[in-house]
């Protein structure tokens, strides 16, 4: 090995470039000279172990390094210490800490920092790390060896907003190989602080229908994900929701998915559902437009809503039963049992009471992804059979 000319500062990435120097080219007559690189395998940010998850940090500046949950997680706000094991990297094995996705803060010196070489997601209203810790119960949003869809991200006008818009829309597997085929569509949407991304980084709602797709377990659909906040461009942005999505979707949204794509484009192949801040803009639009989605679904929602100036009581009396479940061919509401789960079973009860049909669907959990990942794949085993 001839002379060292160049050394890279050691990369957090898996395999990283750590030195460069000149070499002979190999078969060289007059003994030509180049750049040669070589790579040594690094730490990853974060390692899955049998006693717990281990994080590893490049900080080589930094006097301390820590990690924490995030408000609204499993996991909690204390703060954990990494160790430094040498040449500006550090390290600590926390157990314990639940399945699914926990969002998560570093802090360098006591400051926070969003550290580039772990996961990121678009959570609290910003992007965010965090760890999604495996489930050893269930996998029914892990990747599998069954076929796979695309995952495509969209561009279209929307006159409601005088903007343009991107969304995301999964395609099954057999899109691309069957061209005389149209599909039933899932408009599916995220809650409060995220964006169109969270049902896909986050919730898996690719992997999900994939393998429920192979498993026989629910009809072959596209999915589509908007992001939530849509006004007008005179809008004063007041009120309980961001804006009309109803107007974005029903005007935008699904006449440009439904050019672009080949979809059946009528109410019967049409599903509405979402999580949360979703849930009451599922319900809103839904039954405020009985035209338009012959099933919904409301995860980690409330039944009627929660708020006074969307209100959706008045569509589940006794009197409009009738025409309300004329309407519609699947209500559903889901939760988790530490969000207020408890109470529906009894929330429902008194919606078939006045006649109305509806499902539910309980799991263990607070307001997080396991619940709606949980969620989406109850529903979606439910509609367009």
């Amino acid at each position: 090995m001839d002379k060292k000319y160049y050394t890279l500062n050691a990369s957090p990435v898996n395999f990283a470039m750590t030195e460069m120097w000149m070499g002979t080219i190999p078969g060289s007559p007059d003994g030509s000279v180049r750049p040669r690189m070589c790579y040594m395998r690094r730490p990853r940010a974060i390692e899955f172990r049998e006693d717990g998850v281990e994080f590893n940090v490049y900080a080589p500046n930094a006097k301390t390094v820590e990690i924490s949950g995030t408000q609204g997680t499993l996991w909690g706000q204390e703060k954990h210490a990494l160790e430094p094991v040498g040449e500006g990297w550090w390290k600590t094995l926390i157990k314990d800490i639940p399945a699914g996705v926990q969002w998560m803060y570093y802090f360098f010196d006591g400051v926070e920092h969003l550290y580039e070489h772990a996961p990121i997601c678009y959570a609290h209203n910003r992007h965010c790390n965090f760890v999604d810790v495996p489930a050893k119960d269930f996998d029914f949003y892990d990747f599998k060896d069954v076929p796979h869809g695309a995952v495509r991200c969209e561009y279209y006008e929307s006159k409601f907003t005088g903007a343009l818009r991107n969304c995301w829309v999964y395609t099954p597997p057999s899109y691309d190989y069957s061209p005389d085929r149209t599909y039933p569509v899932l408009y599916i949407q995220h809650g409060g602080g995220e964006n169109e991304t969270g049902w896909i980084w986050q919730g898996k709602i690719n992997l999900i229908l994939d393998n429920l797709i192979a498993s026989g377990e629910c009809e072959e659909m596209i999915a589509v994900t908007n992001f939530g906040h849509a006004y007008a461009p005179t809008s004063n942005q007041e009120g309980v929701l961001p804006g009309d999505l109803g107007k974005l979707l029903l005007g935008d949204c699904i006449p440009f998915i439904e050019r672009r794509f080949r979809v059946k484009a009528d109410k019967a192949n049409r599903a509405l559902c979402g999580l949360s801040m979703g849930s009451y803009q599922t319900q809103w639009i839904a039954f405020n437009n009985p035209e338009w989605f012959d099933y919904i679904g409301i995860f980690s929602g409330t039944v009627g809503n929660a708020f006074d100036e969307i209100k959706t009581d008045k569509f589940t009396t006794a009197e409009n039963a009738a025409l309300f479940n004329s309407q519609h061919k699947l209500l559903f509401y889901s939760r988790g049992m530490q969000e207020g789960g408890d109470r529906l079973p009894g929330e429902i009860e008194e919606l078939r009471k006045n006649g109305i049909k509806a499902e539910y669907f309980l799991c263990d959990g607070v307001h997080e992804w396991q619940v709606w990942r949980k969620s989406a794949h109850d529903f979606v085993k439910r509609i367009f059979k």
